[in-house]
């Protein structure tokens, strides 16, 4: 896979939005489009109002001052909410509340439901790409069709995270004069001659139950791509040899010593600070950590690294691929209240299919759902970001099951039997057998 993403170079040009060219085929008459006219017609400046948590607004204005300066006559009025309070605020806002929006963006696998029926369908815009499913990634739209219970488009996806990638010391690895593991027998020689440096953990991570999960099933991705999905959608017994494999998988790591049974005591940010310290040689974490790749970053956050590198966690069978769960996290939709649709559906043309990508995507926060993207190569200063970035883009572009889970199982369940099956307090069958007894007990619903 690094092959592959070194084979990529620059993009010197993202997707024209054909702003200044007519096109009758957008549904324009007389070659105009419909946002053209709409301009054209009102004799006034459009003000889009623009609501969303996410991505944070720091990084979204450089991306929409960028879209005002080439679509004179439309200016956007962003709000950022925090995540939890925006949960709660866009239904009664849509609803109860009457706010007049034209731009929200909706947190895919968690408020679709909530908001669609408020939602014009994507099929139904306007002013939008004819081709535009043609140009993102078909694993990100499947999980916003999915997202909806009647199995319709409300939102185009700007990007998506991924669940267990591995970020490394490039330097140090380096010193050690090895590359990046491809597969875990690599990395368990690399871990043998790390436990020989002082005071250096070889890896650290979370031993919480969300990132325990994720690491089970990209070990379970690399051979059964789906099985995480069949388990919770209730296709695909818990106590399946699938499963029973991919737990034998999991424990081995741990009984080998790869991963270290006393790390599973870390949480929250600690195994990310132990990381940027110095500290550890990896770091086994979601794409969110992206952001350690860029030098700007380390030195804003007194980041104590040189180098960082990224990629896929190594595979653990001979024939497996590398894997990981993905998640469309953001969309962006048109409430029917709206009363700038079109010129609504050219901003988010401009945010996930035109060059507001390349503005919006350089924090790292999502990886963009359109096709082909490269980030902007000076971003990174060396070539262990620049690949390791392109690694982790394109494991979350290659499908696979969804990151999602049923947290109540997970809280309940799932999370302490995985731990047990790592500190080598149950087997693997033992392990399968209860978590299937327990889904299926009738206490929590298949998806």
């Amino acid at each position: 896979m690094r092959g592959t993403a070194r084979a990529f170079t620059l993009m010197t040009a993202v997707l024209s939005l054909g702003l200044t060219a007519a096109c009758a085929a957008d549904g324009g008459s007389g070659g105009q489009k419909p946002v053209e006219q709409a301009r054209q017609n009102s004799g006034k400046p459009v003000t889009l109002k623009y609501w969303t948590s996410f991505p944070p607004g720091a990084t979204l204005k450089g991306a929409i001052a960028e879209f005002e300066r080439v679509t004179p006559g439309i200016k956007v009025d962003l709000r950022e909410f925090k995540a939890t309070d925006y949960a709660e605020r866009l239904p009664k806002a849509l609803g109860a509340d009457h706010e007049v929006l034209d731009v929200v963006g909706v947190q895919v696998p968690t408020m679709t439901n909530a908001v669609k029926d408020r939602l014009l369908p994507v099929a139904t815009w306007d002013n939008f790409s004819e081709d535009w499913q043609e140009k993102l990634g078909e694993t990100a739209v499947g999980q916003a069709e999915k997202a909806a219970k009647d199995g319709k488009l409300y939102s185009v996806p700007m990007g998506s995270s991924g669940g267990t990638v591995m970020y490394y010391n490039a330097a140090l690895l380096s010193e050690l004069g090895v590359s990046f593991p491809e597969t875990v027998a690599d990395l368990e020689s690399i871990v043998t001659k790390a436990k020989k440096l002082p005071d250096l953990q070889p890896i650290v991570f979370s031993g919480e139950p969300q990132q325990q999960e994720d690491l089970l099933f990209t070990i379970a991705g690399q051979t059964s791509p789906e099985l995480s999905d069949d388990l919770f959608a209730g296709k695909q017994k818990w106590n399946s040899p699938e499963m029973i494999s991919a737990l034998t998988g999991y424990k081995s790591i741990f009984d080998r010593g790869v991963m270290a049974k006393s790390a599973l005591s870390l949480k929250g940010d600690s195994p990310a600070k132990l990381f940027g310290s110095g500290k550890a040689l990896f770091l086994v974490d979601d794409s969110g950590q992206s952001p350690l790749l860029s030098d700007s970053y380390r030195k804003d956050n007194k980041v104590a690294l040189t180098d960082v590198g990224a990629g896929a966690f190594p595979v653990l069978l001979p024939d497996g691929k590398p894997a990981v769960r993905s998640l469309a996290e953001e969309g962006l939709g048109i409430p029917k209240a709206s009363k700038h649709a079109a010129e609504a559906a050219e901003l988010i043309k401009f945010l996930t299919l035109g060059d507001g990508v390349a503005t919006w995507s350089k924090d790292m926060t999502l990886v963009p759902s359109l096709k082909d993207f490269r980030m902007d190569q000076e971003v990174f200063s060396t070539d262990a970001a620049r690949e390791g970035y392109a690694d982790v883009q394109e494991v979350i572009g290659a499908g696979g099951s969804a990151r999602t889970s049923n947290q109540t199982f997970l809280d309940e369940v799932e999370g302490d039997i995985l731990l047990d099956v790592a500190r080598g307090k149950l087997t693997p069958k033992k392990a399968a057998d209860q978590l299937q007894q327990e889904w299926s007990s009738g206490r929590f619903d298949a998806k």
